[in-house]
């Protein structure tokens, strides 16, 4: 690009505007092309646009789940760098492991590009609301509005449709987005 800029100058035009692109044949920093073209007439101090190599693009990994060790690992072995944000986040992936990506898993990357991983604090502790005594529906709408899954286990003869019990305490903490079994009463 310099050689590019220094040549423009020689010739009496200016250096225009600069753009990137992959390229598969031209090497990183290198300049694909131009507008106008070489060989184009111009007014002295004419700016002339370049396109710059950003090189072969790379496929950037997906490394959402794994541990930092393995995510950075398969990054760099790509050819990228990476960076650790500051911040743990609540995800539902486990604890200390990738919860996000700043560059989505199959993009385009041009080699050194940075990539920054999230880490994930494991799934955020919600309160279990205590459906005991409650209609299976309403018990189920109370516990999926609070980020719960819901199994129900039914006693026999199955007749009734009020909870019996639960199998976390209404009241206490579980991970956001747990399942909660909910035992309905028989007869």
């Amino acid at each position: 690009l310099a050689e590019a800029r220094k040549a423009l100058e020689e010739e009496g035009l200016a250096p225009g505007v600069v753009t990137r692109e992959f390229s598969d044949s031209v090497a990183k920093g290198a300049v694909i092309g131009s507008d106008p073209e070489p060989g184009t007439e111009r007014a002295p101090d004419s700016a002339v646009a370049l396109v710059v190599s950003k090189g072969a693009p790379i496929d950037v990994p997906g490394v959402t789940g794994e541990t930092v060790a393995d995510a950075t690992a398969a990054l760099q072995e790509a050819g990228l760098t990476v960076r650790v944000a500051p911040e743990r986040v609540d995800s539902p992936e486990d604890a200390g492991t990738v919860a996000a990506q700043s560059l989505p898993e199959g993009s385009r990357a041009a080699e050194g590009d940075t990539v920054t991983l999230t880490v994930s604090k494991g799934p955020a502790l919600v309160e279990v609301p205590d459906v005991t005594g409650e209609t299976t529906a309403d018990a189920r709408t109370a516990l999926e509005d609070a980020g719960f899954e819901v199994k129900l286990k039914k006693s026999f003869p199955y007749l009734g449709d009020t909870v019996a019990g639960q199998s976390v305490e209404g009241g206490s903490t579980a991970p956001e987005g747990s399942t909660i079994t909910l035992t309905i009463k028989g007869l």
